[in-house]
């Protein structure tokens, strides 16, 4: 993932009917005016609609059970979402999917055998090219060449807020470090006053939004992470989410899937 420190250029709207770009436009001018974060169709704040056991239900249908890394199951890794989710108004069972995106289904395709590579020192936040399990970073936070701000948390659930309450301050222009509903974690180059200050607070109220923010280029995004999701929701027997550039019947096969998610770490 590329840092999330550099400016690029707003995505159009693109030109998918009225109604879209209505709402589009409804949901951009609630957060840019600084009212409260904006919650509908598509956005990164509101509840989770899916439980723990449904999300772990599905990873296992498509097959990634069998190859799940973290030393914890995937219901308890979902119920550490939606459990963080709650606390700082976000939507926890979107971004478990975020994590499945951004870590290959937790199996950290690419990466080496964490049992061959030695702890790193104590305190380092290079990215040494690819990300371990025992990092407890699932959303690729500070991953970049060059990154002297990699995340590594101690435990999974320190790992989930954190990315938990990145989602927020992209979402949510008066998301502040003491109203996240838990303490603020901080980390490598992100303390309480850069999440205060953050350059993109409220600039992305729609996961579709985090195009070209939270990944560079990362021109679909927010919509492959809705499109899971949606592939998600449609075994548990719910209809799929919608929002401004990607349409309701927008599923991916589970072929897709995993093609789409298998050199990602």
């Amino acid at each position: 993932m590329a840092p999330t420190t550099i400016r690029v250029a707003r995505p159009r709207l693109r030109r998918s009917g009225l109604g879209a770009l209505v709402a589009g436009a409804v949901l951009l001018a609630g957060c840019l005016a600084g009212g409260p974060a904006p919650v509908g169709p598509g956005t990164i704040m509101g509840p989770s609609t899916l439980t723990a056991a449904q999300i772990a239900a599905y990873v296992c249908h498509v097959g990634r059970c069998a190859t799940w890394l973290p030393e914890i199951s995937p219901q308890q890794m979902a119920q550490l979402y939606i459990d963080e989710g709650v606390a700082a108004g976000v939507r926890g069972d979107i971004a478990f999917v975020q994590g499945v995106l951004e870590t290959g289904w937790f199996a950290y395709p690419g990466s080496p055998p964490q049992s061959s590579v030695p702890l790193p020192p104590p305190g380092s936040t290079s990215w040494p090219g690819y990300v371990l399990p025992r990092d407890h970073n699932y959303a690729g936070i500070g991953a970049f060449p060059g990154s002297t701000v990699f995340m590594r948390m101690p435990t999974p659930q320190l790992g989930v807020r954190a990315q938990i309450q990145h989602l927020r301050n992209y979402a949510d222009l008066s998301s502040r470090s003491w109203n996240l509903g838990v303490p603020f974690v901080p980390r490598p180059g992100y303390d309480a006053v850069a999440f205060d200050t953050f350059p993109f607070k409220g600039s992305a109220p729609r996961w579709i939004d985090l195009d070209g923010r939270w990944a560079v280029p990362g021109t679909t995004y927010g919509q492959t992470i809705l499109s899971i999701y949606n592939n998600m929701r449609a075994f548990n027997g719910l209809a799929p989410v919608s929002a401004s550039a990607l349409g309701a019947s927008a599923l991916l096969t589970t072929q897709d899937l995993q093609a789409t998610t298998t050199f990602r770490h």
